[in-house]
């Protein structure tokens, strides 16, 4: 895919703010509001830097740089101009003294991923409970084409703001419950995030189900958002678990990628 710069960032077209950010009137730029996480950037780029140039090419407050005669355009056009892997250098204001950067830029690792490289989905079952890693395949599936309007506004926000903290971290919910003995009361949990299992932050879907798998307490506690919590017997959840897969014909509990 194309290259980014793993940031978000703000106009400066403001005089005070540009005033209070340090800027002299002849420096223009936009400040720098978040660093992604996963980002190359992030070894050297801070919130509130004013990035001035990309590759030499000064950048107007309002985001934009020259373009064809008389017409200006985001800045992002020179990054799209780029390759994975290729580096650039980066002009930025910060604490009023200048510094260059030369930043390798890379493709964006999105949170909730863009596509699913035409693997099944990954699933996990336990008392009935489906787990699944959000992804913009599982968002299309469960709320159509119009997504972006008819998905629950929790999930749009991580969708679009949210930051993964490492290459690995996954959005993992309580897809849907399979309804059985065991999870009453529970059946109205759908496309709700798990935080943590038994007090063990859930980082993606294969810490759940190795969290899960390897557990020895008494009970199966995970929390999930909102401060909301399920609790199982352990081992009555995972006895109950063969018989909701024999009754929905389904033949594993987990994917195969979580097998290995």
């Amino acid at each position: 895919g194309f290259p980014i710069i793993g940031i978000e960032w703000q106009k400066m077209e403001n005089p005070d703010l540009r005033k209070a950010m340090g800027m002299k009137p002849d420096q223009k730029g936009v400040r720098v509001r978040r660093v992604e996480p996963t980002a190359p950037e992030s070894g050297c780029l801070q919130p509130s830097d004013i990035i001035l140039s990309f590759d030499g090419v000064d950048i107007a407050n309002d985001g934009t740089v020259p373009f064809r005669h008389g017409e200006r355009i985001g800045f992002s056009y020179l990054v799209s101009q780029k390759y994975t892997g290729d580096k650039a250098l980066i002009k930025v204001l910060r604490n009023s003294k200048v510094h260059e950067f030369k930043i390798k830029l890379a493709t964006h690792k999105r949170l909730i991923a863009a596509h699913v490289k035409g693997r099944p989905p990954s699933y996990y079952i336990v008392a009935g409970f489906v787990f699944a890693a959000v992804s913009v395949p599982y968002l299309r599936s469960e709320y159509g084409k119009d997504y972006e309007y008819d998905a629950p506004v929790k999930l749009l926000v991580k969708h679009l703001h949210s930051m993964a903290e490492s290459p690995d971290e996954q959005l993992v919910v309580v897809s849907q419950v399979l309804v059985a003995d065991i999870n009453i009361g529970y059946e109205d949990i759908v496309n709700t995030q798990v935080l943590a299992v038994n007090g063990h932050p859930v980082k993606n879907l294969r810490d759940l189900v190795t969290t899960v798998e390897n557990c020895k307490d008494e009970f199966l506690k995970f929390d999930l958002e909102y401060d909301q919590i399920v609790v199982l017997e352990r081992k009555t959840a995972k006895a109950a678990t063969e018989d909701i897969l024999t009754t929905h014909c389904i033949p594993s509990a987990m994917s195969d990628d979580l097998k290995a």
